[in-house]
């Protein structure tokens, strides 16, 4: 195997899950490491496998002001971990000193197209504002029931880097089918990276902690088909503005994916739609039946678009359609996204953690016709609240406000008539309050439109807290059963 064309040094700014793997690569190579990370040694996730790393060469920089001492040992090139904001002073910084900088999606693709072959992989890529981790889980589900070779990875799971040194090197018939979750954060720091069929599912305002303006993230969306040549494929969701803006950056062929499209593109070769009960698809031929829209089990109108683009990917993919409708019929989701944590009393507790945006929190309130108890709010993202403030109006009964946006939150719901509003300072304090609130046929929905950051690691630790205080609830109710 021929070495990387890499320098002789290259730092690693961050050392989380994708900033290890990228620094074990490239010390594998016999290359000079320069690591940085904010946090002090003890304070580090991943420690253990840190000092690992120093036994074999890694250099550290750590602590506050690490990124600007990096600049001081100007580095040829820099690899970024995905938390890692290219518009921050200290990273720009270190660019204008003559550092070029990728992210780790950049370096595990080039990775990737040296040690396995590109010709071998069959590259699926999905992104959007939302949906892309549901959406990815479904196109790997469609692929391995269709007796598929499938990996999936990227943003959910394992990073890019650390897949590549596990791919199958058997493979009787080829390609595999890659299939990877990418976020803007990775894709902004992409200058190769090209996916066979690259897929989106929504785009809204996020991340604006991270980019320096809408523009500037849409932008950073609208990389995934950089690089993409005419016979690649784009799965497209027409029942988003956002995504159908996007449409002008595709390079290559278009999938559209909506529930007018086969009415309302008659010279559309390729789609995915439906007629309110059967989804239907063509690929340049005749329209076929695909799955029945009332057995997906997983709720709300933006499940059902994430549906579509994973049938469009699948499809184009190789998957049969007769598995596509088995799988469609079983699957049971994500855990954080609109799941069903259980039932007490009468009431269902779904945990949706993962909706941390105001849009996202906006489609699980609608996803239900039953009265909501909604527990909201955290650290906000600078989301427009509008859609978020209308589903409040027509469908929450109680609204149940934590966490730093609280106090903004709980006075937006009183200007929109929210009858009852009750703020609370923990998770446990927050479902006791929202069952008290709640009446039997209810749903006390956690769908906070916020960030998790102010009082949790990340939305999973969130979404976890929130099953843990429905379990305690629940044993709480079985004990006065039994008394």
């Amino acid at each position: 195997m021929m070495p990387m064309p890499f320098p002789e040094t290259v730092a690693v700014l961050g050392l989380g899950v994708s900033g290890c793997a990228v620094a074990e690569a490239l010390l594998r190579r016999g290359i000079r490491v320069l690591s940085a990370d904010e946090a002090d040694l003890d304070k580090l996730r991943y420690r253990e496998r840190v000092l690992k790393m120093v036994k074999e060469g890694l250099e550290l920089v750590l602590g506050q002001g690490a990124f600007f001492r990096v600049r001081e040992m100007r580095p040829p090139l820099a690899i970024l971990s995905p938390g890692i904001s290219v518009h921050r002073d200290d990273i720009q910084a270190l660019h204008l000193a003559g550092t070029e900088l990728w992210g780790e999606l950049e370096f595990g693709y080039r990775l990737l197209c040296d040690e396995y072959g590109r010709e071998k992989v069959q590259l699926l890529a999905v992104t959007g504002t939302k949906g892309k981790t549901t959406t990815v889980h479904l196109i790997d589900a469609m692929l391995k029931a269709s007796g598929l070779p499938t990996v999936l990875g990227g943003n959910v799971g394992e990073p890019l880097t650390d897949l590549v040194a596990h791919l199958p090197r058997d493979l009787v018939n080829p390609p595999l089918r890659l299939v990877l979750e990418a976020s803007s954060f990775q894709l902004a720091t992409t200058k190769t990276f090209r996916p066979d069929v690259a897929g989106v599912t929504t785009l809204f305002v996020d991340h604006m902690d991270w980019h320096k303006s809408v523009k500037d993230y849409w932008e950073a969306k609208a990389r995934i088909f950089v690089n993409q040549k005419g016979s690649d494929w784009a799965v497209l969701n027409a029942d988003n503005a956002g995504v159908r803006w996007l449409a002008q950056f595709v390079k290559g062929r278009i999938l559209w994916c909506g529930r007018e499209v086969y009415r309302s593109c008659p010279y559309c070769t390729h789609w995915v739609s439906d007629d309110g009960d059967i989804l239907w698809a063509a690929l340049g031929g005749e329209r076929f039946p695909v799955a029945r829209l009332s057995l997906f089990p997983l709720r709300g109108e933006h499940n059902l678009q994430n549906l579509r683009v994973a049938v469009g990917v699948a499809l184009l993919a190789g998957a049969r359609p007769d598995t596509i409708a088995e799988v469609s019929a079983q699957f049971k989701g994500v855990p954080h996204r609109l799941e069903l944590v259980g039932e007490i009393d009468g009431v269902r507790f779904v945990n949706d953690s993962a909706a941390t945006m105001p849009d996202a929190a906006a489609a699980g309130i609608r996803s239900f016709e039953a009265p909501i108890v909604l527990i909201a709010g955290g650290l906000d993202k600078g989301g427009d609240w509008r859609e978020f403030l209308a589903a409040l109006k027509e469908r929450v009964k109680a609204l149940v406000v934590m966490g730093e946006f609280a106090d903004t939150l709980a006075a937006m719901a009183r200007q929109v008539g929210v009858p009852k509003i009750v703020k609370v300072g923990s998770m446990d304090e927050a479902v006791q309050q929202a069952a008290s609130l709640a009446a039997p046929g209810d749903v006390v929905l956690l769908s906070p439109g916020c960030a998790s950051f102010d009082m949790f690691a990340n939305y999973a630790q969130r979404g976890e807290a929130f099953k843990q205080a429905v379990g305690r609830l629940a044993e709480n109710a079985q004990n006065r059963t039994n008394a």
